[in-house]
């Protein structure tokens, strides 16, 4: 569903021949929070149109995690205030996908696999997508399904092993306005239903008038979302520009509403370069069940991990481009990453740290 909702937004004519093209690419991705975690993921990626009416997307990804990580919320101080983990965390992820799709006529069809495996966690999943083209190709629909099996473990407790199942539906409209403007829309809920507690989070509340209490991190077993996804690209030709923008909204069941918003300007420089400033605005509101500290009586829902709280988040960003000859192109984006209770478009949670991370993208790729 990610890869349904990531539709290339432009398409290059079809070239005869047994590949009329396709592209093969390296990326590595490194994230690094301030005094938390940190990230670094390699990533082979390629795809090729085949006879005019195939074609064929693969990626595979080593993530890689260190670092310490959020445990405990208590108010052991008189502020509730985050506990990070004692020993280092460490963990690896694999990941791979590939995608089939086939042209017949004016309609596409494609069907996706996905399979990620980690100490604590695995996923399979796949997914179904159909698109249509009217309009002499100034307007696509599409329609995509997807499913996850998900198993739920932990490394604290070798007994965890719980199902997590999710299914997610997905429409979406794209509609040419011009030679040099266009917009895209997608509509996707998902329905989830199985463990959906963090086995690594817990909360420890300290009353001035009765023993203190200890709660485990519980949420409800089912997840039901909808989000709605807008971009509107335009090309300025006398500029050598194109302008981005793109909002998401999203709600669920758990009553987290969020919004994000990103702008951007691709601007060409000379014949090979071409740079991408851009920003993104956050903002979500709290979980229901969502307490940095144990209410009494305890309720029998609770969770204090402060991603379920209300907080707000501005991220800028960077990217270079430079085509070479023979197809080879070299990217690099930085980018940096803040969210805080303040900065939610409302009142956010008072008991949210501040989080900073930075993160740095390099790729090479190769078209054919």
């Amino acid at each position: 569903m990610q890869a349904a909702l990531a539709l290339p937004i432009f398409t290059a004519p079809a070239r005869a021949g047994p590949i009329d093209q396709g592209e093969v690419g390296l990326t590595f991705l490194g994230y690094k929070e301030r005094g938390l975690m940190k990230i670094s993921e390699p990533i082979a990626w390629g795809h090729a149109q085949i006879a005019e009416s195939w074609e064929v997307r693969a990626s595979a990804a080593v993530d890689i995690v260190t670092g310490a990580s959020p445990e405990l919320i208590s108010n052991v101080t008189g502020r509730p205030v985050q506990t990070v983990t004692g020993a280092s965390v460490s963990d690896r992820r694999t990941t791979w996908d590939v995608k089939v799709s086939r042209r017949i006529g004016e309609a596409t069809l494609g069907v996706s696999r996905a399979i990620s495996n980690e100490e604590d966690y695995r996923s399979r999943a796949f997914g179904l997508e159909a698109k249509l083209d009217l309009n002499e190709r100034n307007t696509t629909i599409n329609v995509a399904y997807g499913q996850s099996a998900d198993r739920v473990r932990s490394a604290d407790d070798p007994t965890l092993d719980e199902p997590r199942d999710t299914r997610e539906y997905l429409v979406g409209w794209t509609q040419v306005l011009s030679p040099l403007a266009l917009v895209q829309s997608t509509l996707q809920w998902s329905r989830g239903h199985g463990w959906y507690d963090d086995p690594y989070k817990h909360t420890l509340t300290f009353y001035p008038d009765d023993a203190p209490a200890f709660a485990l991190d519980t949420r409800p077993s089912h997840r039901n979302s909808l989000a709605w996804l807008t971009r509107y690209r335009l090309h300025v030709p006398s500029a050598r520009a194109t302008f981005q923008a793109d909002y998401r909204f999203y709600r669920d069941d758990w009553g987290i509403r969020s919004h994000a918003l990103e702008v951007a300007w691709s601007q060409s420089i000379g014949e090979r370069w071409s740079l991408r400033p851009a920003l993104r605005l956050y903002s979500q509101s709290r979980a229901d069940f969502y307490s940095a500290v144990i209410p009494r009586p305890a309720p029998a829902i609770l969770s204090s991990d402060q991603r379920l709280a209300a907080f707000g988040g501005v991220s800028p960003s960077l990217r270079a481009t430079l085509q070479l000859d023979g197809g080879w192109r070299v990217e690099g984006s930085v980018g940096y990453v803040r969210n805080a209770g303040n900065l939610r478009w409302g009142t956010g949670s008072d008991t949210f740290e501040t989080l900073r991370a930075y993160y740095g993208i390099a790729g090479v790729s190769r078209a054919f």
